[in-house]
C-alpha cells in the first residue's frame, strides 16, 4: 500500500461531515498518484485528498509545537544554568 493510501485509510470516517466542493489543478502526474492511492485504499479522491490535507496541517501544528518546547528547553537550561551559578556563589560567600 502506498504512503498517501496509507494515509487515507486512517482517516477513513462512518460519520457523514458537511462537504463544500473546491475546485482545484494539479500537475497530471500528482493525479494519477492521487487516484491510484485512492483506488488502493478504498476511499475516494476528495476523502484522500481531505486525509493528505489534514495530515500536513498536524505536521505543521506539530512542527510549531516541537520548536515551542525547544525554545522553552533552552530557556530553561539557561535559567538553570544562572541559578547553578548563583547558588555556587552564595554557597562560596558562606561564612561557616
Amino acid at each position: 500500500m502506498t504512503r498517501l493510501a496509507e494515509t487515507a485509510a486512517a482517516y477513513r470516517t462512518e460519520a457523514p461531515e458537511p462537504h463544500t466542493k473546491l475546485s482545484i489543478s494539479l500537475p497530471t502526474d500528482l493525479v494519477r498518484e492521487l487516484r491510484a492511492a485512492a483506488a488502493e485504499s478504498g476511499l475516494g479522491v476528495s476523502n484522500v485528498v481531505a486525509a493528505a490535507v489534514r495530515q500536513s496541517i498536524a505536521a505543521g501544528d506539530q512542527a510549531r509545537l516541537d520548536r515551542a518546547l525547544e525554545l522553552d528547553a533552552e530557556e530553561n537550561a539557561a535559567w538553570a544554568a544562572d541559578a547553578l551559578a548563583m547558588t555556587a556563589r552564595a554557597w562560596a560567600d558562606l561564612e561557616w
